[in-house]
């Protein structure tokens, strides 16, 4: 017998979804047209005010990396099937922040050759080749040849039904994360911990039942998380958490959390200042080193209360905080330095430094006296960046720096071209539309560090394949033993 009242409802809801998508697709068009006429009038303007220091053919490459770095942005809003994360986006971004707008900074970052003033126009020129390179062999290899590549998937299941075990993987989280270390969990107990937290957000918003218990669980598990962040004195572990909720936001409201953002903002503009302060106090055997939690948190309340209290010493201590933040992001300063040194200095590595992915992927449960990962050091003592008998600092060395040091120009071009192959098949794999919201949310926790290359190929990418397959065999197992009971 026909239905009319149920044949209604189901029209009803398809009108809606529709409106629904209509609405998401004019208001990221209009994201996208604010981004572009933000990118005229903000070039215009740094062009405009750049510093005297910044000659013309340098500042004309500087804009090319910017333009190119927001590039993929447009390109992902206005792609009506975009994948649920913007994965090349946020990759974009990341080299306009660290290989662009620092050489507009109108304050000297660093001294002498260390500074953005003895920047060279070819680090500028291999940063606009090696960003190119990625972005081309990302859409060209996307496109094509990679078009067909399967995307992840997990046996059938119920939001609902996964509270119970997201509930133990969070505590699971906590546990292995603060309060037990174990050799080779730790970063695959951050990535199940996001992955918690991210899918707990998508069951609350869409209105499943979530029992009082378990949201104080959860919540509970989430405060402590941050307070372990906030004293340990890393703003940027907030920062990544942060970061990481709002990409699980942005896929299930198709809106850019304004609030979220402006927050983390907010935060970093008041701890940054004083972080310095706080880390002498309760590092390396400060007077509060063995202090509370608790304590420490108020500590760093309190010295970032006096700080803006006191309007005397303010300007200047945020000053040299912001060109400090700055400095250390500044990636171009770095590149063109390993770039003026090499081959002329120090000889090119020859791939040694690609060495340790290799025992990647050897546990370190298995293999107890595997050696550390220390290439930062390593790298830092060959330049002399650092003292030739300093064991204990490192030196950042992002993914383009390392191409060069190994191969130089040739690499930097080959390298990211590269990488823009590997990371559409990572997108591909695992950033598809046509996931489940699961699937979805694993594909941001695995991806999403990746959009940060400030550190070198192996501590980037050498966990991946192990622990992508032990998340994936954890929930295909959990999700195998809910199809059976039923």
């Amino acid at each position: 017998m026909h239905n009319y009242y149920t044949e209604q409802a189901e029209k009803h809801y398809t009108i809606a979804i529709i409106r629904a998508r209509k609405k998401q697709e004019t208001y990221l068009k209009r994201i996208c047209l604010l981004l572009i006429f933000g990118l005229v009038v903000g070039s215009f303007y740094l062009w405009e005010h750049r510093p005297e220091s910044l000659s013309t053919d340098k500042a004309i490459l500087v804009m090319n990396i910017l333009w190119l770095g927001f590039l993929p942005s447009i390109q992902y809003l206005l792609d009506r099937n975009r994948p649920p994360m913007p994965f090349l986006p946020l990759m974009g971004i990341f080299y306009v922040n660290s290989f662009a707008l620092p050489m507009f900074s109108s304050e000297k970052l660093g001294t002498g050759s260390w500074s953005q003033t003895h920047v060279s126009v070819q680090s500028l020129q291999l940063t606009v080749i090696g960003l190119l390179g990625m972005i081309i062999a990302f859409y060209i290899s996307k496109f094509s040849f990679l078009k067909k590549v399967s995307h992840l998937k997990l046996p059938a299941y119920s939001l609902s039904k996964l509270i119970s075990p997201l509930r133990l993987i969070v505590v699971f989280h906590i546990i292995f994360s603060y309060l037990i270390k174990v050799p080779s969990i730790d970063q695959l107990s951050d990535t199940i911990g996001n992955i918690g937290y991210g899918m707990f957000y998508i069951i609350w918003s869409r209105g499943h039942k979530i029992s009082p218990q378990t949201k104080l669980i959860i919540g509970s598990c989430f405060i402590f998380d941050l307070l372990q962040r906030f004293i340990g004195g890393s703003l940027a572990n907030i920062g990544f958490l942060g970061t990481f909720m709002g990409i699980v936001i942005f896929y299930e409201h198709k809106r850019i959390p304004i609030f979220l953002i402006s927050t983390l903002l907010l935060f970093f503009l008041t701890f940054n200042v004083v972080k310095g302060e706080y880390r002498q106090l309760t590092w390396f055997g400060g007077p509060y080193s063995n202090a509370s939690p608790i304590e420490k948190a108020q500590l760093f309340i309190d010295i970032a209360v006096k700080n803006y209290s006191n309007p005397e010493s303010k300007s200047g201590k945020q000053e040299s905080s912001t060109a400090s933040a700055i400095a250390r992001t500044a990636h171009i300063i770095l590149f063109s330095k390993v770039i003026a040194d090499t081959p002329k200095l120090i000889p090119y590595w020859n791939g040694e430094s690609y060495f340790g992915f290799v025992t990647k992927f050897i546990p370190r449960i298995l293999w107890p006296n595997k050696p550390s990962e220390a290439i930062g050091n390593v790298f830092g003592r060959r330049y002399r960046y650092i003292g030739i008998k300093d064991y204990g600092t490192t030196v950042n060395l992002p993914l383009m720096v390392e191409m060069y040091a190994n191969f130089g120009a040739s690499g930097v071009q080959i390298g990211m071209a590269l990488l823009g192959l590997l990371f559409a098949f990572l997108e591909q794999k695992l950033n598809s539309p046509k996931m489940g919201s699961l699937e979805i949310v694993i594909g941001i926790a695995m991806l999403y560090p990746f959009t940060s290359h400030e550190w070198n190929f192996s501590l980037v990418f050498g966990n991946v394949l192990t622990v992508t397959l032990c998340i994936y065999l954890m929930f295909r197992f959990i999700l195998r033993q809910q199809q059976a009971k039923q």
